[in-house]
Parts: structure tokens; sequence; C-alpha cells
């Protein structure tokens, strides 16, 4: 199939039937990442808990290691065990290393994707940081913020993943999916997030992240992603290159501005937001995916 023989219409259906068949399979997230998660949810768990969990694979436990070294988080000294990053990190931000690296090794792949990929890994890693950060900052206490910004567009990349691995149809190619991506990423990444048994505040923001208003009212924290994701799109990282408008993943101004309002973010205070985006984003060192 080529771009000009692509039917948005045509690609929405082949996906849609692909995620309904009772065969189809998520992007497979490590056993490892769901073991912490339901861990972190167990009010009495230890660290040694979480390690030895952890270390049953050694690949992302390594790579959970040298997020917690990196500039990002800016160790006063070398953290040399998982079980120095627990105690210096605490759980919560333990946790979110675990499915920061495992989202980045094993999910953020698809076959004939790479270089939209590689962008939606960029975009989501940056959108987890500055939505954890926009919550401080507006005193939201959100628990699952850092995974709702990380996983927000996972539907993205199961239906990538979906159309590489069914190749009775062909790989459409990337530029002639953004209507399809655009009308069915959101239910997609409910799904996925479904499939995987994540905390039902994640699976609900996920499902519904282009949308303010939860119940009739806007939500604070629906409001604080479209705002991260505005900041995240204003320093280059967002799923289109910076400039573009209308593309695909894009919130309108309109939705932007009353998000902003439901926040109480006035001018001053989105300014200053949009500084501590560009030192977030600087400490990423460009928020490059995971090799």
């Amino acid at each position: 199939m080529t771009a000009s023989s692509c039917d948005r219409s045509a690609v929405h259906v082949r996906l849609l039937r692909l995620f309904a068949s009772p065969t189809y399979q998520p992007p497979r997230l490590p056993q490892v990442a769901l073991e912490i998660m339901e861990l972190s949810q167990r009010p009495e768990v230890s660290f040694a808990q979480v390690g030895a969990v952890l270390e049953k694979d050694p690949l992302l436990a390594a790579k959970v290691l040298s997020i917690a070294q990196s500039a990002m988080y800016a160790p006063r000294s070398p953290i040399l065990s998982l079980r120095q990053a627990g105690v210096r990190l605490g759980l919560k931000t333990l946790r979110d290393l675990v499915l920061e690296a495992a989202v980045s090794m094993r999910v953020f792949r698809a076959p004939g994707y790479g270089d939209a990929m590689e962008r939606l890994s960029r975009h989501s890693t940056a959108t987890a940081y500055l939505l954890r950060a926009l919550c401080r900052r507006t005193g939201l206490d959100a628990d699952y913020a850092f995974l709702c910004g990380l996983l927000h567009d996972v539907g993205l990349a199961a239906c990538l993943l979906a159309l590489s691995d069914e190749p009775r149809g062909g790989v459409v190619p990337f530029d002639a999916l953004g209507p399809a991506l655009h009308d069915l990423h959101e239910e997609a990444s409910g799904l996925v997030t479904r499939l995987w048994g994540l905390p039902a505040e994640v699976q609900q923001l996920a499902a519904t992240h282009h949308q303010l208003a939860v119940g009739g009212r806007p939500d604070p924290l629906h409001a604080a992603l479209i705002v991260a994701e505005a900041l995240a799109a204003d320093q280059g990282a967002g799923m289109e290159p910076a400039g573009v408008q209308g593309g695909l993943d894009q919130n309108g101004p309109e939705l932007r501005e009353q998000a902003c309002a439901a926040l109480g973010l006035d001018a001053p205070a989105l300014a200053a937001a949009r500084v501590e985006a560009s030192e977030i984003l600087g400490a990423l060192g460009g928020v490059a995916p995971a090799a």
C-alpha cells in the first residue's frame, strides 16, 4: 500500500479490526515493570522487595540506574545500586524510572516506523517530566502524573506496532497515517493501559487526553497534560516539528488557553513554566530515546 492509495477510512477500519480481534496483544511491557507497578501500590513495600524484582531483568535494571545517575536527577554522589536509587529518590520516583526505562527500551519500537517511534519516545518522555513539574508548580496532587505523561500517547505506538505486525495489509507510510492515527490513538491508549492493568487514573486520562472536561467540568490533570504537551512542543519535543500547527496529536490554541485558565496559570506563571520546561529538557539532554 502506498501513500497515494492509502485511504483514511480503510486504515481506520484495519486498525479497529486488529484491536477488536480476540488474538490482539498490546505492546509488550516487561513483566518486571508490571510487578514493580503492583508493588508500588502496596502500603508497606520495602526497597529490598522492589530491588529483588527489578534484578530479574538486568538490562532494565541497568537502564534504571543510568537514568537515576543522569543530570535530570543530579545525584550529589554516584548511585551505585538500585537500593541507593530507591532510598535517594523514593519508591514512587523509582517506579516512574522503571516505567520510563521499560517503555523506551521495549515499547517504542516498530519495524518500518523508526523515525516516528523516536519522535514518540522523545515527546512522551518530555511530556512526563513536564507534567510532573507542572503538577508541583500548580499544587496538583497527582500520584501518577509522570506515568500519565509517559503513556498518554502509547496508543500511537500500539497503532504502528499493529500495522507493522500485520503484514497482509502492507506497511503504510507514516506520512499517510496522520488522520487515522489522530482519530484512533486516544481509544488505543485507553485499550493498552487497560490491558496492562495500570491504575484507573492512568487508563482514564490516556483514553481522553485531548479532552479538558471530565464529567462536565474541567479536570485539573487533563488541563495539566494539555499544557505540558504544549510546553513540550514549544521546546521542539512535540510529535510534529516546532512551528507546525494543526498536525498529529496537537491541541488547538483555544483548548490550551482554557487549560491554562483551569490551572490558574496567568501570563507570568506560564512564562515561568516555559523557563522551567527549557531547564528540564536541557537536563534531559534533548530527551533522546534510549538505545
